[in-house]
Protein backbone atom coordinates (compact mmCIF):
# COMPACT_ATOMS: atom_id res chain seq x y z
CA UNK A 1 0.00 0.00 0.00
CA UNK A 2 0.93 3.49 -0.80
CA UNK A 3 1.81 6.02 2.17
CA UNK A 4 -1.27 8.23 3.09
CA UNK A 5 -1.55 11.46 4.08
CA UNK A 6 -3.67 12.77 6.39
CA UNK A 7 -6.70 13.25 4.74
CA UNK A 8 -8.25 16.39 2.81
CA UNK A 9 -11.32 17.34 1.34
CA UNK A 10 -15.73 17.42 2.50
CA UNK A 11 -17.22 19.62 4.75
CA UNK A 12 -14.23 19.25 7.57
CA UNK A 13 -10.99 19.30 6.08
CA UNK A 14 -10.01 16.55 8.52
CA UNK A 15 -12.82 14.14 6.75
CA UNK A 16 -12.23 11.64 3.79
CA UNK A 17 -13.19 8.15 2.56
CA UNK A 18 -10.01 6.50 1.25
CA UNK A 19 -9.73 3.07 -0.86
CA UNK A 20 -7.79 0.72 0.52
CA UNK A 21 -6.67 -1.56 -1.91
CA UNK A 22 -6.59 -5.52 -0.60
CA UNK A 23 -6.15 -8.83 -2.48
CA UNK A 24 -5.92 -8.64 -6.52
CA UNK A 25 -8.86 -5.91 -6.92
CA UNK A 26 -10.41 -5.26 -3.79
CA UNK A 27 -11.45 -2.30 -2.30
CA UNK A 28 -11.68 -1.62 1.69
CA UNK A 29 -13.13 1.50 2.41
CA UNK A 30 -11.92 4.06 5.25
CA UNK A 31 -14.13 7.10 6.78
CA UNK A 32 -11.59 8.92 8.37
CA UNK A 33 -12.23 12.43 10.42
CA UNK A 34 -10.19 14.07 12.94
CA UNK A 35 -8.64 10.84 14.59
CA UNK A 36 -11.50 8.80 13.91
CA UNK A 37 -12.26 6.24 11.91
CA UNK A 38 -14.44 3.36 10.72
CA UNK A 39 -13.80 0.69 7.22
CA UNK A 40 -16.03 -1.03 5.01
CA UNK A 41 -15.79 -4.81 4.03
CA UNK A 42 -12.28 -5.43 5.46
CA UNK A 43 -11.51 -8.77 3.84
CA UNK A 44 -7.80 -8.12 4.91
CA UNK A 45 -6.65 -6.27 8.78
CA UNK A 46 -3.44 -5.49 7.10
CA UNK A 47 -4.02 -2.51 5.02
CA UNK A 48 -6.49 -1.35 7.57
CA UNK A 49 -3.85 -2.10 10.57
CA UNK A 50 -1.14 0.44 8.41
CA UNK A 51 -4.18 2.70 7.84
CA UNK A 52 -4.07 3.51 11.64
CA UNK A 53 -0.57 3.25 12.46
CA UNK A 54 0.74 5.83 9.58
CA UNK A 55 -1.90 8.04 10.85
CA UNK A 56 -2.75 7.41 14.61
CA UNK A 57 -6.11 6.86 14.04
CA UNK A 58 -8.60 4.93 16.37
CA UNK A 59 -11.04 2.62 14.60
CA UNK A 60 -14.38 2.84 16.02
CA UNK A 61 -16.59 0.99 13.63
CA UNK A 62 -17.14 -2.01 11.14
CA UNK A 63 -19.49 -1.75 8.31
CA UNK A 64 -20.08 -5.32 7.14
CA UNK A 65 -22.12 -5.63 3.40
CA UNK A 66 -22.22 -9.56 2.96
CA UNK A 67 -20.33 -12.61 4.34
CA UNK A 68 -17.92 -13.53 1.64
CA UNK A 69 -14.38 -14.29 3.01
CA UNK A 70 -12.96 -11.00 0.62
CA UNK A 71 -15.02 -8.33 2.75
CA UNK A 72 -14.78 -9.97 5.99
CA UNK A 73 -11.69 -12.33 6.40
CA UNK A 74 -9.93 -9.04 8.19
CA UNK A 75 -12.80 -8.78 11.21
CA UNK A 76 -11.23 -11.53 13.56
CA UNK A 77 -7.50 -9.76 13.57
CA UNK A 78 -9.50 -6.19 13.90
CA UNK A 79 -11.90 -7.63 16.41
CA UNK A 80 -8.65 -7.17 19.19
CA UNK A 81 -9.17 -3.34 19.01
CA UNK A 82 -10.86 -2.49 21.91
CA UNK A 83 -14.36 -0.33 21.76
CA UNK A 84 -14.81 -0.94 17.64
CA UNK A 85 -18.63 -1.53 16.99
CA UNK A 86 -19.23 -4.34 14.13
CA UNK A 87 -22.39 -3.64 12.00
CA UNK A 88 -23.41 -6.44 9.38
CA UNK A 89 -26.48 -8.09 7.87
CA UNK A 90 -29.43 -9.44 10.08
CA UNK A 91 -29.88 -12.40 7.56
CA UNK A 92 -26.19 -13.36 7.13
CA UNK A 93 -23.63 -15.81 8.96
CA UNK A 94 -20.52 -13.60 10.16
CA UNK A 95 -17.54 -13.63 12.26
CA UNK A 96 -18.80 -10.89 14.83
CA UNK A 97 -21.77 -8.46 14.46
CA UNK A 98 -22.30 -6.49 17.36
CA UNK A 99 -25.18 -4.72 15.24
CA UNK A 100 -27.33 -6.67 12.90
CA UNK A 101 -28.85 -4.52 10.38
CA UNK A 102 -31.87 -4.53 7.63
CA UNK A 103 -33.79 -1.69 5.71
CA UNK A 104 -34.94 0.77 7.42
CA UNK A 105 -32.03 0.83 10.05
CA UNK A 106 -29.30 3.78 10.36
CA UNK A 107 -25.79 3.61 11.31
CA UNK A 108 -24.60 7.06 13.08
CA UNK A 109 -21.36 7.51 14.44
CA UNK A 110 -21.19 11.80 14.71
CA UNK A 111 -17.86 11.55 15.49
CA UNK A 112 -17.32 10.51 12.01
CA UNK A 113 -19.68 12.71 10.60
CA UNK A 114 -21.59 9.46 9.34
CA UNK A 115 -25.27 8.95 8.62
CA UNK A 116 -25.86 5.78 7.04
CA UNK A 117 -29.34 4.01 5.63
CA UNK A 118 -29.45 0.40 4.85
CA UNK A 119 -30.75 -1.28 2.26
CA UNK A 120 -31.40 -5.13 1.74
CA UNK A 121 -29.86 -5.40 -1.57
CA UNK A 122 -30.26 -9.57 -2.01
CA UNK A 123 -29.23 -10.85 -5.52
CA UNK A 124 -25.22 -11.39 -4.94
CA UNK A 125 -25.82 -12.99 -1.74
CA UNK A 126 -29.18 -13.71 0.26
CA UNK A 127 -29.19 -11.37 2.82
CA UNK A 128 -26.66 -8.60 1.32
CA UNK A 129 -27.13 -4.64 2.23
CA UNK A 130 -25.85 -1.61 1.40
CA UNK A 131 -25.09 1.93 3.40
CA UNK A 132 -26.75 4.99 1.73
CA UNK A 133 -26.34 8.52 2.84
CA UNK A 134 -23.38 10.85 4.44
CA UNK A 135 -19.60 9.92 5.42
CA UNK A 136 -17.01 11.98 6.25
CA UNK A 137 -18.76 15.05 5.29
CA UNK A 138 -19.06 13.77 1.68
CA UNK A 139 -22.91 13.60 0.47
CA UNK A 140 -24.53 11.39 -0.69
CA UNK A 141 -22.58 8.27 -0.81
CA UNK A 142 -23.04 4.78 -1.81
CA UNK A 143 -21.24 1.37 0.10
CA UNK A 144 -22.77 -1.16 -2.43
CA UNK A 145 -20.06 -4.42 -1.67
CA UNK A 146 -20.43 -6.74 -4.65
CA UNK A 147 -23.85 -5.41 -6.30
CA UNK A 148 -23.03 -3.08 -8.14
CA UNK A 149 -19.49 -2.60 -10.28
CA UNK A 150 -18.45 0.19 -12.66
CA UNK A 151 -19.09 -2.39 -15.43
CA UNK A 152 -21.87 -4.31 -13.83
CA UNK A 153 -23.42 -5.85 -10.94
CA UNK A 154 -21.67 -8.81 -8.82
CA UNK A 155 -22.41 -12.82 -9.82
CA UNK A 156 -25.62 -14.02 -8.19
CA UNK A 157 -24.11 -17.07 -5.62
CA UNK A 158 -27.45 -17.26 -3.59
CA UNK A 159 -30.33 -14.58 -4.99
CA UNK A 160 -32.10 -14.56 -7.72
CA UNK A 161 -32.10 -12.47 -10.97
CA UNK A 162 -35.18 -11.03 -9.96
CA UNK A 163 -33.86 -10.16 -6.74
CA UNK A 164 -30.55 -8.41 -8.43
CA UNK A 165 -32.86 -6.11 -10.55
CA UNK A 166 -35.14 -4.70 -7.56
CA UNK A 167 -32.11 -4.61 -5.94
CA UNK A 168 -30.16 -2.67 -8.36
CA UNK A 169 -33.77 -0.44 -9.00
CA UNK A 170 -33.26 0.85 -5.42
CA UNK A 171 -29.97 2.64 -6.51
CA UNK A 172 -31.50 3.78 -9.85
CA UNK A 173 -33.26 5.98 -7.74
CA UNK A 174 -30.90 7.66 -5.41
CA UNK A 175 -29.67 11.60 -6.74
CA UNK A 176 -27.61 11.34 -9.75
CA UNK A 177 -24.37 12.91 -7.73
CA UNK A 178 -24.19 10.08 -5.51
CA UNK A 179 -20.75 8.62 -5.10
CA UNK A 180 -20.35 4.76 -5.24
CA UNK A 181 -18.49 2.80 -3.31
CA UNK A 182 -17.97 -0.57 -4.79
CA UNK A 183 -16.22 -3.51 -3.41
CA UNK A 184 -13.70 -4.17 -6.44
CA UNK A 185 -11.92 -2.96 -9.17
CA UNK A 186 -12.64 -4.54 -12.22
CA UNK A 187 -12.07 -1.52 -14.86
CA UNK A 188 -8.11 -1.63 -15.07
CA UNK A 189 -6.44 -3.96 -17.19
CA UNK A 190 -4.22 -6.84 -16.16
CA UNK A 191 -1.05 -6.99 -17.14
Amino acid sequence: MQALTAPTGGRDRNAAVLPLPAFNDNYIWAIVRGGDAAVVDPGDAGPVLQLLDQLGLRLRAILLTHHHGDHVGGVPELSRIEGITVYGPAREQLPRCDVRLAEGDRVAIPELDLDLAVLDVPGHTAGHIAYFGRAAGQEPVLFCGDTLFAAGCGRLFEGTPAQMYDSLGKFAVLPPDTQVFCAHEYTLGKV
